[in-house]
């Protein structure tokens, strides 16, 4: 099979989850035998023209694009045409599907095959609704965002509409993306492919928490809990140093917080307000190495969502190595870690709730089961062969005509 796989950013370069997701798709289509090309696009202070090189096996067209301010009327139209453009020079090469990631990749995707005289087939990943996830970005922008919030779902519903009805096959990687899909679109009943991430094989353990904990220079006593997001408001890391700061002050526990982003200096002054300095650390954007010492040497990894959880791939990073997950029951959450932990659940921005949960980990009231099990419960649920073999039905699904199409692949959620 020859597919084209398109993403807004190419991950290596650009650390995202869209990102990453597409990537990881295109690499491991490659093992499976399968002939991969992917277009994505690339910082213009990095890459000045198109570039074509081979990654992985994974034939990777890269172009320069510049980035627009919120403000810039002009944002959208350009980046969309970019992506037409980018995708128009490939598609000679022929294609049995073209599969895009989001609005901007799929319009400009869409754009370039119905232009072209070979018409592959066209599916489409949907990571979570478009106008939903917006508007949390508008709520930051101020008098900008204010006036997107008004003008922008209407444009941008009209083109999910558009993208939704030009795919051949749609796939989410949670039933709950499917549903809010179906509420924003109720006019539609649509099937969709529900496929979750993966987790590679070689995600396990293979040192003692004392090891891992001395390769990052943590502290080696005590019990330590873990994070790495963005630090944005919706993922609630000023929930969880709330709810931890009077924990780490006793000293029952330390709390390590990765990832970087625009709540950076708000944060930092959260900890020195509780008090916590010394106990709950910033460290910033790390490694992937370092990340996978992080699951190893880390007693539990926190995810206080308080918004749009479209899947929770990094649930499945931290249980792969056996590291219990406490998540808010937000999005997607419950389906991933209900299923496996269901007790690791509390409701979204209840800092109380929070607290008591992880003060009861941290006694032993709460109690996660042996960490060999929880991994290998998700290899077995969630490992590369299982959801290769369903990517693979959902590609052969996009090139099978209407009628051909397998229900049993499907869930069709009720339009209202």
């Amino acid at each position: 099979m020859r597919l084209l796989i398109i993403a807004d950013w190419f991950f290596p370069s650009v650390p995202g989850g869209l990102a990453r997701v597409a990537w990881d798709v295109a690499r491991m289509m490659v093992r499976r035998g399968h002939h991969v090309e992917f277009v994505a696009a690339e910082s213009d202070a990095v890459l000045s023209a198109p570039a074509e090189e081979v990654h992985e096996g994974v034939v990777v067209h890269r172009f320069p694009r510049p980035r627009f301010a919120a403000w810039n009327p002009r944002r959208g139209a350009v980046q969309i045409g970019l992506f037409r453009e980018a995708v128009a020079r490939v598609l000679p090469r022929g294609f049995d599907v073209v599969h895009y990631h989001s609005i901007f990749t799929g319009m400009g995707a869409v754009a370039a095959v119905t232009a072209g005289a070979h018409r592959p087939a066209l599916a489409y990943t949907i990571h979570s609704p478009i106008v939903a996830e917006q508007r949390l970005a508008w709520e930051q922008q101020g008098w900008i965002g204010a006036v997107n919030n008004v003008v922008g779902p209407p444009v941008m519903r009209r083109m999910e509409r558009r993208l939704l009805d030009a795919a051949d096959v749609r796939h989410t990687l949670s039933a709950f993306v499917a549903g809010e899909l179906a509420r924003e679109h109720p006019h539609r009943v649509l099937p969709f492919h529900i496929i979750p991430h993966w987790v590679a094989p070689t995600s396990r353990r293979t040192l003692t928490v004392k090891q891992a904990r001395e390769r990052l220079g943590w502290r080696s006593n005590g019990r330590t809990l873990f994070t790495v997001r963005q630090l944005r408001p919706r993922y609630g890391i000023a929930d969880a140093i709330t709810a931890v700061a009077p924990l780490a002050r006793r000293g029952a526990c330390d709390f390590m917080i990765a990832g970087s982003g625009p709540l950076l200096e708000t944060l930092r002054s959260a900890i020195r307000e509780h008090g916590a300095e010394g106990h709950v650390h910033l460290v910033g954007r790390i490694s992937d190495h370092d990340l996978q010492l992080a699951y190893q040497a880390a007693d539990l990894f926190l995810l206080p969502t308080r918004a749009l959880e479209g899947f929770g791939l990094i649930i499945l990073e931290a249980l792969a190595y056996g590291l219990p997950v406490l998540g808010t029951g937000v999005g997607a959450i419950p389906e991933v870690l209900g299923a496996i932990l269901p007790e690791f659940l509390v409701p979204p921005a209840d800092v109380a709730a929070l607290r008591g949960r992880v003060e009861d980990f941290l006694t032993g009231r709460l109690r996660a089961p042996p960490a060999d099990v929880v991994a290998e419960t998700v290899h077995r649920l969630y490992g590369e062969r299982v959801i290769g073999d369903r990517y693979e039905s959902f590609y052969a699904d996009a090139r099978r005509g209407p009628r051909e199409r397998s229900p049993d692949l499907v869930h069709r959620p009720c339009s209202r």
